[in-house]
């Protein structure tokens, strides 16, 4: 018996919207890298490698250029999903190891953040990392979890593409604390309202 569920909320057809225009932006990009049969799965591994590198220069303290490698890694995150599909190269094992590196990458920045605050006797700005982290994966695991009880879960204020953005927007700035108290924030709502998402449709 599938488990009814709502539609999804008007907000969003924001989100939408701009993936819409990320992606027509990225259109060209993602045309060259189909006529030349780039793999996918080659894509989402150049993300995770950068947001490897990314988290090593943050463990190192340098946030600024970690903040310009994890926007590049974003930029790879957003062209795999976007090749796969121009060039009908969709597969679930390409799905699966797309989520988990995304996982992988995610900790590995908050690592690299808890770690340089830690080395800098910095306990309240690694707890702040360690508190967005948690909620950073509990958003992933929320959806991924609602999913698999047939809910359509694309609900919430602050998914993985804005975390990115945030994070390494403000440590591209030098404000990496104000970046992670934001995503703390963001993720925080966003785990919630996913909860709330899934307690109604299982109500119903």
């Amino acid at each position: 018996m599938t488990v009814p569920h709502r539609e999804p909320h008007k907000s969003s057809s924001f989100k939408e919207a701009s993936k819409d225009t990320l992606l027509l932006m990225l259109r060209p990009l993602i045309r060259w890298l189909s006529v030349m049969r780039v793999r996918p799965d080659t894509l989402t591994v150049i993300g995770w490698t950068l947001a490897l590198g990314s988290a090593v220069l943050f463990g190192l303290g340098y946030a600024r250029i970690a903040g310009l490698v994890m926007l590049l890694g974003g930029l790879f995150d957003a062209l795999d999903g976007a090749v796969a599909r121009e060039s009908n190269r969709m597969s679930s094992f390409g799905a699966f190891l797309d989520s988990t590196l995304d996982r992988l990458s995610e900790s590995a920045i908050f690592v690299g953040l808890i770690f340089f605050y830690a080395s800098a006797s910095r306990p309240y700005e690694a707890l702040l990392a360690g508190i967005a982290m948690t909620f950073s994966l509990l958003t992933s695991y929320a959806r991924a979890r609602a999913e698999g009880l047939n809910i359509e879960c694309e609900v919430g204020l602050l998914e993985r593409a804005g975390r990115i953005v945030i994070l390494s927007v403000f440590s591209i700035l030098g404000l990496p604390t104000l970046g992670l108290v934001l995503v703390a924030v963001g993720a925080l709502i966003t785990t919630a309202q996913r909860i709330l998402h899934v307690r109604r449709a299982t109500r119903r």
